[in-house]
């Protein structure tokens, strides 16, 4: 370490750290200029392209999404608007956004995820209030998808804890799905008999869980295609759509004491400012606001926030009696450090589980 300080102190005296520093930071200006240069040589032929980076079970949503919001935007500017996507385990597609993918607009099935963005400066602190209910266009509520005839009787989260009950899970550090799931469960325990029925509720549920895979999409396959497990817990929405490309469906329960799982979408302020494309990425998340967006997002199983358009697809979803929301146990900050943190309650059951 010594000698290290003293071969940059040489340097300095030398002359070449400060030039090595302008020219780091002159890289950083070009290549900003560059992206920008793009973007205006993009739109005066007419088009401009955006990124946009989602969970894995948006997919679906977004080819449907996209396109309406492409029609628009073409009918209202005369611009075409192309997009590259990516979808994956939502922990994974932040971490992916802080390693350098440009993504100009994220849609997140959890608020940990944009949180985790505005600590490192990329997303403005203020994003939840640059659009509707707390920028999130839509919600669900979570679900235990069975098999037909029900032969493990599944009904309600006490259910899962039984020995003879296989579970299809996902990882709560890759899937939001996951961490929604699992304090559906653990709140519902929490609230109605306390901290130590919740903990216990949760060892049994993660003694059960035979499978472990990093995003609901991949969770749905093995369940589904795969014929693995006796339960799978997952968002309404994905099991709704699912069952809509099935020509047999699959039943699912929708337990009394549920939460409601919330959507947030944001602009990334980072890259759409350095790129220039701040406008239209903009328009888009709106666009998600608007009842065409709405009613794309319940004919793709979620429940809108329009309450106009969800009164119209109301049949399609189950009823439930107590309905939580994440304020009820605090924020996400809390709940993480509570339960999914190095260390805390699901890395303890977890260790309880290997013994």
């Amino acid at each position: 370490m010594k000698r290290r300080k003293t071969l940059h102190a040489l340097l300095f005296a030398a002359g070449f750290f400060i030039p090595a520093c302008t020219q780091t930071k002159n890289s950083t200006q070009n290549q900003t200029l560059t992206n920008q240069a793009q973007v205006i040589t993009d739109q005066k032929s007419n088009s401009v392209e955006l990124t946009l980076v989602s969970y894995g079970v948006a997919r679906a949503l977004f080819s449907k999404m996209i396109p309406a919001f492409q029609a628009q935007w073409k009918a209202k500017t005369g611009q075409d608007v192309i997009f590259k996507e990516s979808y994956g385990g939502s922990g994974a597609q932040t971490r992916a956004i802080l390693g350098g993918l440009q993504a100009d607009i994220t849609a997140q099935n959890i608020q940990s995820n944009i949180d985790a963005l505005v600590e490192k400066g990329f997303v403005s602190p203020d994003w939840q209030q640059r659009l509707p209910n707390q920028a999130s266009p839509a919600n669900t509520v979570m679900v235990v998808v069975i098999r037909t005839g029900n032969p493990k009787n599944i009904q309600s989260w006490n259910d899962l804890t039984r020995d003879n009950v296989a579970i299809v899970g996902i990882n709560p550090q890759t899937g939001g799905n996951a961490r929604w799931g699992i304090l559906a469960g653990y709140g519902s325990f929490l609230k109605s008999q306390g901290e130590q029925a919740a903990q216990n509720y949760l060892r049994s549920f993660v003694r059960n869980t035979k499978t472990l895979v990093s995003s609901g999409r991949e969770a749905s396959d093995a369940f589904i295609k795969n014929k693995i497990g006796d339960a799978l817990l997952t968002f309404e929405n994905e099991i709704t759509f699912t069952n809509d490309a099935l020509a047999e469906d699959f039943p699912y329960v929708v337990p009394a004491t549920n939460i409601q799982v919330d959507f947030p979408v944001t602009v990334v302020d980072k890259i759409v400012d350095s790129r220039g494309t701040r406008e239209v990425a903009e328009a888009f998340t709106k666009f998600l606001f608007s009842p065409k967006g709405q009613e794309i997002y319940a004919q793709q199983g979620y429940r809108p926030i329009d309450q106009t358009v969800y009164q119209k697809y109301a049949t399609q979803y189950k009823p439930v009696t107590t309905l939580y929301k994440i304020a009820d146990f605090g924020d996400w900050k809390a709940v993480d450090q509570k339960l999914f943190a190095d260390g805390a309650l699901f890395d303890s059951a977890q260790a309880v589980r290997n013994r």
